[in-house]
């Protein structure tokens, strides 16, 4: 261990960032936070401590370091370094580029997993197009690195300010060796997720109780999470999904996603409740002499844990592809509370099967999921987690698969039975948040075909609003629309007859107009019901009680036949 300055640590040093290791994550607020250390130092003439690096000997190589923490702060050093030495002068570009970034046709960082080559063409400014997350943001910090740099007038000077930053180095002669020192120091960039955690957690157990047995592919399961997360978030920002494109969604979401579905130890846990239990866990079997049911639980663990993540990939895949899985994710936001439960059920492999009984075999385990969410936890507003959750856990390869289907739609019927969904949908629904789905699956009914993924992917850039017929703030006499008062009209205002679907641009348009000067927006929509609403107000002249409560009836009936059971 030891405290060095940025140009020895570069100092004849190869750095690898091994596969395992998740992708670059810094952000531009991470980047900045970073500059601005680098302008303390400057602006008080010292050196400044940026922080801690692990490093692991390459037994092949006593040049060649694995990187196993601060992958994300020697990486964004390299860049703004390689940033620098391109608008210095040929001799200083041709010193410092051989010190700090490629030296003998051997760069001084490397990525070995996927991102290799676009890191090393993003140092050399060919404009790759990111094919994943990590990429993404690599394309995006070097870009407000260099949109830094060009602001910085003495760059010779800012670089040599950067040569005598100082870290925390600790170098160990192996991986898990430099993986325990990890668990012990923090992270100067980005706070570490609890999966991060837990991944070095197992390598300190392996390594100290197990021999190292487990190392490597405890390694190589987080190497494959890691970027399945990363392909997992991208999809989910390309899809526009609400719960994965969250700025707070992370891998730490799905750890405890699949918590649910592997213990029934905590049906509400946390991702830190799951690295407390795993820790927990591990300090109770290594109290025995016998460490064989250390290495089952590890291996069980991480095993079932990557299978979870590939599994939800493949669900998210799916959306590209398969209109009903679009549909679920991207117009209905599928609730969180199912994620454990439709990723087991993708695990079984049954959620395009059919079901069992005969009066409903045409539909599939995913449309009961699709019901359920759409008459319990979006109609109804409530979130039975406990009994979700558990039923995620208990099923297995050997469940059969009348047993699933006959709970699914028992569940269905004790939440939300026909009744009290048709009760439901002739009443206050306003803020329903399957409206969007409704209203879109309606369109489709009334024209008779079903929309394409493309179809459906240009609706949702559009950002369909649910919009008030008669204003929410009218400005028309109540009477003349034919309520009794101001009561009557309230009891009417949010039920499903006053309301329609509308792209946002044009609901911002129409705001509190009369339904007569709103026709010509609602002419403009590409939704057919909405088309429907100002042919109706174009003939009649008006939009009343008595047309609320028919259009209620209508779409209730459609609602009721759609959501079938």
């Amino acid at each position: 261990m030891a405290s060095i300055k940025i140009k020895d640590f570069f100092n004849g040093k190869f750095f690898e960032i091994p596969k395992y290791q998740r992708g670059y994550s810094w952000e531009k607020e991470n980047i900045r936070d970073l500059f601005d250390d680098i302008d303390e130092a400057i602006e008080s003439n010292t050196s400044h401590y940026l922080g801690t690096i692990v490093l692991s000997k390459n037994e092949k190589d006593n040049e060649s370091f694995y990187i196993v923490d601060g992958q994300q702060r020697v990486t964004t050093i390299t860049m703004i370094i390689n940033a620098l030495i391109n608008e210095l002068s040929k001799d200083d570009s041709l010193y410092y580029k051989r010190f700090y970034v490629l030296e003998d046709k051997r760069y001084r960082l490397t990525p070995l997993g996927r991102d290799k080559d676009f890191f090393i063409n993003l140092l050399n400014d060919n404009d790759d197009k990111p094919q994943n997350k990590s990429q993404r943001y690599l394309k995006e910090g070097y870009e407000e690195i260099k949109n830094k740099i060009d602001l910085i007038s003495d760059k010779v000077n800012y670089l040599k300010v950067i040569e005598k930053l100082e870290i925390m180095e600790f170098v160990e002669n192996t991986e898990g060796d430099a993986i325990r020192i990890f668990q012990t120091v923090n992270d100067r960039g980005k706070l570490l997720t609890n999966m991060e955690k837990a991944k070095s957690l197992l390598i300190y157990f392996s390594n100290r109780y197990l021999k190292k047995k487990l190392d490597d592919k405890i390694n190589n399961c987080f190497s494959d999470i890691f970027e399945i997360y990363d392909d997992i978030k991208l999809l989910g920002e390309d899809l526009n999904i609400n719960l994965i494109k969250n700025i707070e969604f992370n891998e730490d979401n799905i750890m405890r996603y699949h918590f649910v579905s592997y213990s029934d130890d905590n049906y509400d846990a946390t991702a830190p409740y799951v690295l407390e239990y795993l820790k927990n866990s591990l300090i109770l079997m290594r109290n025995k002499t016998d460490y064989s049911q250390m290495e089952d639980f590890i291996t069980n663990y991480i095993e079932s844990l990557l299978l979870f993540f590939n599994a939800l990939k493949n669900i998210i895949d799916k959306c590209n592809i398969q209109i009903e899985y679009f549909k679920l994710f991207c117009i209905l936001n599928l609730s969180a509370t199912l994620y454990p439960l439709i990723v087991k059920l993708e695990i079984l492999n049954i959620l395009d099967k059919n079901l069992q009984k005969p009066e409903i075999a045409s539909y599939t385990f995913l449309d009961l999921i699709e019901l359920i969410d759409v008459r319990v936890y979006k109609t109804r507003g409530t979130d039975p987690r406990a009994e979700i959750s558990k039923f995620a856990y208990y099923i297995n390869t050997d469940t059969d698969l009348d047993e699933i289907q006959n709970w699914l739609i028992s569940f269905n019927q004790r939440w939300m039975n026909l009744d009290e969904f048709r009760s439901n949908l002739n009443g206050y629904i306003y803020g329903n948040r399957a409206l969007n789905h409704m209203f879109i699956e309606y369109c489709e009914e009334l024209s008779g075909k079903k929309f394409s993924i493309d179809e459906l992917k240009k609706i949702m850039t559009k950002v369909p609003n649910i919009e008030h017929i008669l204003s929410q703030t009218p400005k028309f006499s109540l009477k003349n629309y034919g309520f009794k008062n101001n009561d009557d009209y309230v009891e009417h205002e949010h039920t499903l007859g006053n309301l329609t679907v509308l792209e946002r641009s044009l609901n911002s348009s129409v705001q509190n107009k009369n339904p007569s000067e709103k026709v010509q927006f609602y002419d403009r929509s590409i939704f057919k019901s909405t088309k429907i609403v100002a042919t109706e107000i174009d003939s009649k002249k008006t939009f009343n009680k008595e047309n609320i409560k028919n259009r209620t009836k209508i779409l209730s009936d459609f609602c009721l036949e759609r959501w079938w059971y």
